[in-house]
């Protein structure tokens, strides 16, 4: 290679590098827009009251992972496309909705996924309906443990400061009933951009890979001129050996001419 380095090789090769990164991206851009578009509607659930003691606030956060387990549970997700009349194969049945909870905030990320923008945004929030309606069917409305530990016979010869302090003890320790209740405090809208295919991000990775394969191909092509370079520089030094051993016998007259005259 004659001049050794990156800058040579860009500076000999970058019409084919530039042509292969321009194809890279023209073919991954063809590909996306030919593809079918996927949009993603979003809505987010708040588990248990703003704000409160430790205790609620703690059993709130855990009670976020079940609902988000819940939500893509293939029970609420047909549920959830009946009632807004979307429809589902099975495989969408069991991929279209997906939920993630976060422990500290309380906060239920919900998401589905669909061909029509619109049916994504139903079915949301069909979903999160149907989140509310397991909680208002759940035993837990008409049971507040705290209740029952005030309601307790022994409790009755107490004060009112007494109960009120074995109230407050029995909260810290249980958290109080609402901790579970589940309210939507962002509805979900129709997208108007299509989750995927990302099409910029596609074809950056598109021309990527072209420049990428138009490299090796300058590489090798270098690689080759190189190996020439290397046999002219070195076997130069070597004389080509004549036909019928010419050579031998030219170094070898002199020699059989100083002995034959010693004889």
């Amino acid at each position: 290679m004659t001049g050794p380095g990156l800058v040579p090789l860009v500076r000999r090769w970058w019409w084919l590098l530039l042509a292969g990164a321009l194809a890279g991206a023209l073919t991954a851009f063809v590909v996306a827009v030919t593809t079918t578009k996927t949009y993603e509607a979003e809505a987010k659930l708040l588990v248990g009251p703003v704000s409160g003691d430790y205790p609620t606030l703690q059993a709130a956060g855990a009670l976020g992972r079940t609902y988000a387990e819940l939500a893509h549970s293939r029970r609420v997700v047909e549920s959830a496309a009946r009632q807004a009349g979307v429809k589902l194969t099975q495989k969408q049945v069991e991929e279209a909705v997906s939920a993630s909870s976060n422990d500290v905030t309380r906060i239920v990320d919900l998401r589905a996924r669909h061909q029509d923008p619109e049916a994504a945004a139903k079915l949301t929030g069909a979903v999160a309906r149907q989140l509310m309606t397991l909680r208002a069917k759940a035993p837990i409305t008409s049971v507040d443990p705290v209740d029952a530990i005030m309601r307790d016979p022994g409790l009755t010869a107490l004060g009112a400061a007494d109960l009120k302090r074995v109230r407050k003890a029995a909260t810290h320790a249980l958290g109080s009933s609402n901790a579970g209740e589940i309210e939507m405090i962002e509805a979900p809208l129709a997208p108007h951009s299509a989750a995927s295919p990302r099409v910029g991000l596609l074809v950056v990775l598109g021309a990527l890979a072209g420049l990428v394969l138009a490299s090796v191909y300058a590489l090798l092509r270098e690689g080759g001129v190189a190996h020439d370079d290397f046999d002219e520089f070195f076997l130069d030094d070597f004389e080509t050996p004549q036909p019928n051993g010419t050579a031998d016998r030219d170094d070898s007259e002199p020699w059989l001419e100083e002995a034959s005259a010693r004889e």
